[in-house]
């Protein structure tokens, strides 16, 4: 009965958000897929431009929309780039910009309002990581190919002192802020709020509230399997864009750096023969002057 008040304004809330949609005179287009929803445990919803909805697993998440989770909650999220999330609860992320086409476009960017989730990333991160960020409103990250978890806490959250923070499990992010900008290694955390007058800075532990969800194992196993095809995911991106857009599939990225290896070998080749001397011919090419030159004489 504890959730019932929850789950009715959580009714409402999306009734209300459906009736401005309808109301109107065109509906908004549609944005491009980020990602699914992949697990959902306790109460979570999902706003953008056409209105709200409650998170169930199976949902297709946007770009442009927000997700939120509340109390006990928890949700995984497949991205499209074969990264995964979980939003921790009492959080809310906006998936503001997100394309994984495969290409020099992709980019991934989160915006974090509150709370905590962790980020394992994919093709983006992994061949494009300039191109993925989190912002919260103190500070952005940025990655290395990485497994993290952005956390950002406002006044009067029980988890801990208010400000951004980021936690690395593996590889590296960077915190930046307008004050400075410090690199996070493995295993280490680093903090920053505006209000101290002081840059970002790594902590000396990792804080208490940095702790597995219930759910970790899933998350951990799932994203894991993930990662390893990442590449194969890409590539397969890539196909399904080029048909989509009426061109022919391209030759794997392997493949043709195997046709330029042996294209450029053979060019040397020929240019080594060009280069080469070759006595018999050259021996044939005297006698022939020789005899021009003879016959020339002759009267």
């Amino acid at each position: 009965m504890r959730g019932q008040p929850l789950r009715l304004a959580l009714a409402a809330g999306i009734f209300a958000a459906s009736m401005v949609a309808f109301a109107q005179d065109k509906p908004a287009a549609e944005a491009p897929v980020a990602g699914l929803v992949d697990f959902v445990e306790g109460d979570a919803m999902l706003e953008g431009r056409t209105g709200s909805r409650i998170a169930k697993a199976g949902d297709s998440v946007r770009a442009g929309e927000t997700v939120t989770t509340f109390a006990g909650a928890e949700v995984h999220l497949k991205m499209a780039d074969g990264a995964y999330f979980s939003l921790r609860e009492n959080s809310k992320i906006t998936i503001t910009r997100y394309v994984a086409n495969g290409d020099d476009g992709d980019e991934s960017l989160i915006d974090l309002a509150r709370g905590a989730f962790r980020s394992v990333t994919g093709w983006i991160g992994k061949f494009r990581p300039k191109a993925y960020s989190v912002r919260t409103p103190m500070a952005t990250i940025g990655i290395r190919g990485t497994d993290h978890e952005p956390t950002h806490l406002l006044p009067g959250d029980p988890r801990g002192e208010p400000g951004t923070y980021d936690k690395v499990n593996e590889g590296g992010t960077i915190l930046q802020s307008p004050r400075g900008t410090v690199e996070v290694g493995p295993n280490r955390a680093a903090f920053f709020h505006a209000d101290r007058r002081e840059p970002p800075r790594v902590l000396a532990s990792v804080p208490k509230f940095f702790q597995p969800a219930r759910n970790e194992q899933r998350f951990t196993q799932r994203a894991r399997e993930s990662v390893r095809t990442v590449a194969t995911q890409r590539q397969q991106r890539i196909e399904a864009v080029r048909k989509a857009r009426g061109k022919p599939a391209a030759k794997p990225a392997a493949l043709k750096a195997e046709r330029r290896a042996e294209m450029r070998r053979k060019m040397e080749e020929r240019k080594a023969e060009k280069a080469r001397p070759r006595p018999e011919i050259q021996r044939k090419a005297e006698e022939r002057r020789f005899e021009k030159k003879g016959a020339k004489k002759r009267p």
